[in-house]
């Protein structure tokens, strides 16, 4: 059994382990968040890990009243004296797989020194040398990937964001929704596992589009990231309409698009789609209703808040990449000039 198999397909169990270690550490957390006095808030990583940012950036911004940001470790590391200012005072949320990667390390050091800002880590490893650079470090250690093609680890990192997040706006709700769907992602899996492995195994396409907007535009990149990786396929996001300003150019009858659908629009998606399907393309719909003569449609549980979608969605966007993998005699677990973590 390769090691995503059991990253990808027993991560229900980690969710759930990760949902009750955050509510362990739920009043210490808070504590922290009254202490420590900062101006703004800033989420930060590298690769699938900044992707999870921009989608965190924008879920704290949704729930209003603090300013946030995002950017990746690797433009802080080489820039921060042009992002100084705009960093003075904030409390920055890093994830973390490996707490070893150097862009992420030296952006947290200079954050820290030239900025003043306050460091809460989330990592996959115990005893990091980005532990000794963080004012609050989050461990778990069974979220980890030994594959280095990062799924369960960015599944429960970005369930510790919405976490976070939801201590921070004092959102119970969406605390609430999180505890749901880690308790309801094993029965999600085994809905859509046959269909996941169907469109994996079909041998119709040979390059991804992946479509999303808004709380799930990042987590749905950091999902077409892991494909890519297990794959080694041309794979690439971007926000839904905006995909007419340049990448479908590249839609042709070998392309598998996969649409994260908006429930707030259904005549322009409808349209956009099917003149994809015309390019020849193969549609997979990610939606509430199956209204778009796509190949596959999954359902989402339907949270109240957006973001918590997230979860579920990660898991289709990662099965499909290892179900490709194993059809084209690829090795899921190593990406091609990818390793654990960046030394540089």
């Amino acid at each position: 059994m390769y090691k995503s198999e059991d990253e990808i397909f027993g991560q229900h169990i980690s969710l759930r382990q990760t949902y009750a270690y955050l509510q362990g550490n739920a009043p210490q957390i808070k504590d922290f968040f009254g202490i420590s006095g900062f101006y703004s808030v800033t989420f930060t990583g590298c690769g699938a890990t900044y992707a999870l940012a921009k989608s965190a950036e924008l879920s704290l911004k949704v729930r209003g009243g603090l300013m946030s940001m995002s950017f990746p470790a690797g433009d802080l590391m080489l820039n921060m004296p042009y992002y100084r200012d705009m960093l003075n005072g904030t409390l920055m949320f890093v994830s973390s797989r490996s707490g070893q990667t150097s862009e992420v390390i030296a952006a947290v050091d200079k954050a820290r020194h030239e900025a003043g800002a306050i460091i809460l880590t989330t990592c996959a490893t115990v005893d990091s040398r980005l532990a000794q650079s963080s004012d609050l470090i989050l461990e778990m250690p069974w979220i980890h990937d030994e594959s280095s093609c990062a799924t369960r680890s960015i599944s429960n990192m970005y369930a510790a964001n919405l976490y976070n997040i939801g201590l921070l706006s004092g959102d119970n709700l969406l605390l609430d929704e999180i505890k749901d769907a880690s308790n309801n992602q094993e029965r999600f899996m085994h809905k859509y596992l046959g269909e996941l492995e169907g469109i994996g195994h079909s041998g119709l396409w040979d390059r991804v589009l992946v479509l999303a907007d808004s709380e799930l535009s990042g987590v749905t990149e950091a999902g077409s990231i892991a494909i890519a990786r297990m794959c080694k396929l041309p794979t690439t996001y971007c926000h839904i309409l905006d995909v007419r300003h340049g990448e479908v150019t590249r839609v042709n009858r070998r392309t598998l698009v996969i649409a994260v659908v908006s429930p707030l629009d259904d005549a322009y998606q409808c349209v956009l789609l099917d003149e994809m399907s015309k390019l020849g393309a193969q549609i997979m719909t990610i939606s509430e209703r199956n209204i778009f003569n796509s190949a596959l449609n999954v359902v989402l549980p339907s949270y109240q808040n957006y973001a918590v979608r997230g979860i579920p969605l990660l898991f289709c966007l990662q099965a499909i990449g290892y179900f490709k993998a194993i059809a084209d005699g690829k090795n899921p677990d190593a990406g091609e000039h990818v390793t654990n973590w960046v030394r540089l």
